[in-house]
């Protein structure tokens, strides 16, 4: 168990801290650039959308296909982003191709995550011992210290697109190290297309729903803060430091809480806690109440996204048949890659037109609706 838990942990580490650019840094990057927030909100659009497209195949694939593994999706993937990287390093004097290969290793970075969760998942309803949530709490501070790193070079675009091809090489390796397996029955086909799950599914796919609209807004805070707490005061890579430490205890601790506590009552806490999250930094934008707010709404990290996304993820797997697992893992991921798209796109447009205060408001309205989206889910399926 403790060598298998590493290797995922390991894993989790290398993904995160490659994710840790794409969600975080990409936005700097392109200010760096002379980019606007709204061509920047489309540039990031355009990533998550070419996401979209390929995690259905790769779900299909690894669900259905005799020769296709999680390994060999996960390696090819990795390959693919650093190769974009190092396009994107010998090709950044011209913008626009340098945006194409950033917005395209962003979209293959994304697609992935459903086939390493998968990973994890294939031990676990295999009987074999793994703890995911420790793996995962890992990936969290894996994600805090490249926040750090990327923070320290964040004038120096050429050496964060360097230190990314170092992280996708590590994730190359270490998937190398797993069984060439596949997700749950892997090799029986499953009959239907990748969205079969929706007819299937219907009180998941409403929780999918109700997860898009509530990661708009948590996106939006993720994406743009260097514009944000330009406003709101704090440092943006102190916080992200911040939010992604506290997220390693909750996500430890997770398997031995979902034990006494159903997975359904946390997913609906865990949701309503974004609403103080989001609430703070909308205080923090209108009244001078100092940088504590904005640091206090990052800790808030460990009672919210700490305890959904873990949830969410046994969730996902517990809703769906043996055969659709990695099809369910990946209408979770779809719901939050289209809440990419709106979310790149409400974040640079209304900051550019309206400004952060009322970019803000939009988000508390967002949380709102999607905590009674997720309840009434969560309602429908007891």
């Amino acid at each position: 168990m403790k060598l298998r838990t590493f290797r995922f942990s390991l894993l989790q580490g290398f993904y995160w801290m490659g994710a840790c650019m794409v969600y975080a840094y990409a936005e700097r990057m392109l200010l760096s650039c002379g980019f606007q927030t709204g061509t920047i909100g489309l540039i990031l659009a355009f990533s998550y959308l070419s996401a979209i497209f390929l995690q259905p195949a790769l779900a299909a694939a690894a669900d259905r296909a005799r020769r296709v593994t999680l390994r060999l999706g996960i390696t090819v993937c990795a390959a693919l982003s650093a190769a974009f990287a190092l396009a994107a390093l010998f090709g950044s004097r011209v913008l626009a191709v340098f945006a194409a290969l950033l917005g395209a290793l962003s979209g293959v970075t994304l697609a992935v995550q459903p086939l390493i969760n998968a990973v994890g998942f294939h031990y676990i309803d295999s009987g074999q011992d793994l703890n995911y949530s420790f793996a995962r709490g890992v990936g969290s501070v894996a994600y805090a210290l490249a926040s750090l790193l990327f923070g320290a070079l964040a004038a120096r675009t050429k050496t964060m697109l360097a230190v990314y091809v170092v992280m996708q090489a590590g994730l190359f390796v270490v998937a190398l190290t797993f069984a060439p397996h596949k997700s749950g029955a892997a090799v029986r086909e499953t009959p239907g297309s990748p969205f079969g799950v929706l007819r299937r599914y219907p009180a998941f796919v409403l929780f999918c729903i109700g997860t898009l609209v509530l990661t708009v807004p948590h996106m939006v805070l993720n994406s743009y803060l260097a514009s944000i707490t330009k406003v709101t005061g704090g440092d943006m890579s102190v916080m992200i430091a911040i939010a992604a430490l506290v997220e390693f205890p909750a996500m430890t601790a997770y398997s031995y809480i979902r034990k006494r506590i159903p997975d359904r009552v946390l997913l609906v806490a865990s949701a309503s806690v974004y609403l103080l999250k989001t609430g703070l930094l909308l205080l923090a934008a209108y009244l001078p109440i100092g940088a504590w707010a904005v640091y206090v709404s990052a800790a808030l990290q460990m009672l919210c996204y700490a305890v959904y996304a873990p949830a969410s993820m046994y969730f996902a797997n517990d809703s769906v048949r043996e055969t659709d697992r990695v099809k369910g893992q990946m209408l979770l991921t779809e719901a939050g890659l289209f809440a990419g798209v709106l979310s790149m796109l409400l974040g640079g447009f209304a900051i550019e037109l309206f400004g952060v205060g009322i970019t803000l408001i939009l988000c508390e309205a967002l949380v709102a609706a999607g905590v009674l989206l997720v309840w009434l889910a969560l309602r429908k399926r007891a």
